[in-house]
This record gives structure tokens, C-alpha cells and sequence, in this order.
């Protein structure tokens, strides 16, 4: 089995085990971490959150030194197609929040998933090479 199949199956398996971190367990574990109220530092994590939003929606950009940075981008309107239809249909200019991951987080998590290294594509096992781009695989 390829490592690009291995690696695959790794990601899958670790996605069925994986568990959703909620603001309640967030505030819950900050408590008890720092023998705080739960009521307390529930108002302190919501006052972080609101003041994260309130800076993106007046364009700042949040930098949060070994986390990452949020800013808030424009996408460039353009013509999309419906897969199920085929009809062109237009999507308008808009704004989304982009966040960079910082040095640490980038180390804790991109790093270790690319053991491997990057590999030269293995093109004899799929016979892609004799294909032409724009051509229909299966012919």
C-alpha cells in the first residue's frame, strides 16, 4: 500500500475518533485550571471572542503571537457552475476571515502529518503519464 494511502487511512481513522471542543468545556477547563467561577471566566471567554469579531468587522487584523493570525480578506467575485443543473451561475465579491496558524501550531500539527517528506508522484501505478490534460480518465 502507497504512503499517500496510508496517510489517508491514518487521517480517517483519526477523524472517527475525533472530538468536537466546545466553549462550554473551554470555559469549564479554564476554571478549574485557574481556580476561577465558571460564571466568571465564561464572561471573560465570550468578552475574548467579542472582541476578536468586533476587530475583524472593522478590518483589523488579529495576531496572536505561536496561535495564528485572523484577517479578513476579499474574494473576488466569479462565475461558478451548479454541478447538478450545469447553469453558470454568479457568485459576488465577498468578504471572508482567513486565519494563518502561528510557528507552534504550524510545528504541533502540519509538520508531524508530512512524515514522509514530499514524494515524487508514482505515475506507472495509476498510468496518468500517457494521459493528456482535459481528457476523460476512463477512456
Amino acid at each position: 500500500m502507497s504512503s499517500s494511502k496510508l496517510l489517508r487511512e491514518d487521517f480517517l481513522t483519526q477523524k472517527e475518533n475525533q472530538k468536537t471542543l466546545t466553549k462550554f468545556e473551554i470555559v469549564r477547563t479554564l476554571a478549574e485550571k485557574n481556580e476561577l467561577e465558571v460564571a466568571t471566566t465564561r464572561r471573560m471567554v465570550q468578552g475574548l471572542l467579542d472582541m476578536i469579531i468586533e476587530s475583524l468587522v472593522r478590518g483589523d487584523k488579529i495576531e496572536l503571537r505561536n496561535f495564528g493570525v485572523f484577517e479578513v480578506i476579499s474574494r473576488a467575485g466569479r462565475i461558478a457552475r451548479n454541478p447538478r443543473s450545469r447553469e453558470e451561475v454568479y457568485i459576488p465579491e465577498r468578504l471572508v476571515v482567513k486565519f494563518k496558524p502561528g510557528k507552534i501550531m504550524e510545528d504541533r500539527i502540519t509538520l508531524p502529518s508530512m512524515k514522509g517528506g514530499i514524494q515524487p508522484a508514482n505515475r506507472k501505478e495509476t498510468n496518468e503519464s500517457a494521459r493528456t490534460p482535459g481528457e476523460d480518465p476512463s477512456q
